[in-house]
């Protein structure tokens, strides 16, 4: 089904991209930031802020704007796990365009279900009241390697998008 092929790619690219843009609780930066080196220059920056542009509400706003605020929220990132898991079955469940059946989309398919598990993990540790443990190839593959997942759902959806027939694509 086409609806099933949109949401396979929607849900593996923001699976992934809510893995690797999100912002840990422990530290409260991004686990993956672009700009790794920006405190290096703090004190330069001190010398200039009297000629700042922008007002510092406006600069606190821009910050938040670029640090995916909405990767963050505890509900969205549970729907995106639930429905990436359900996606990511339906995929397996269902032919598009005289597919080979079950194999046909088995790389987006095992990569959105992989991707909403390590959601749906990292939703119920951030939201425990207590330490959850897990058993250690769990806690190795899914909460460790969560960037990692979500490159490969990035790029599973990716390539899922430009080679629609292609044998496990």
């Amino acid at each position: 089904m086409a609806q099933f092929y949109f949401l396979s790619i929607l849900m593996n690219i923001l699976a992934g991209l809510i893995l690797m843009f999100r912002k840990n609780e422990q530290s409260e930066t991004p686990e993956f930031s672009l700009d790794s080196g920006a405190d290096d220059f703090s004190d330069f920056e001190s010398d200039f802020s009297d000629f700042s542009e922008n007002p510092p509400a406006q600069e606190e706003q821009k910050l938040e704007s670029t640090n995916f605020g909405i990767f963050n929220n505890a509900v969205f990132r549970l729907v995106v796990g639930v429905l990436s898991i359900f996606v990511g079955i339906m995929k397996l469940l269902s032919v598009f365009r005289n597919d080979v059946p079950v194999v046909g989309d088995l790389i987006p398919s095992l990569a959105g279900v992989c991707g909403g598990i390590a959601l749906l993990l990292d939703y119920f540790i951030s939201n425990a009241s207590e330490t959850l443990s897990f058993p250690p190839i769990i806690e190795k593959v899914f909460v460790d390697s969560k960037k990692y997942i979500g490159i490969i759902c990035i790029v599973a959806g990716i390539l899922h998008f430009i080679f629609p027939q292609v044998l496990f694509l």
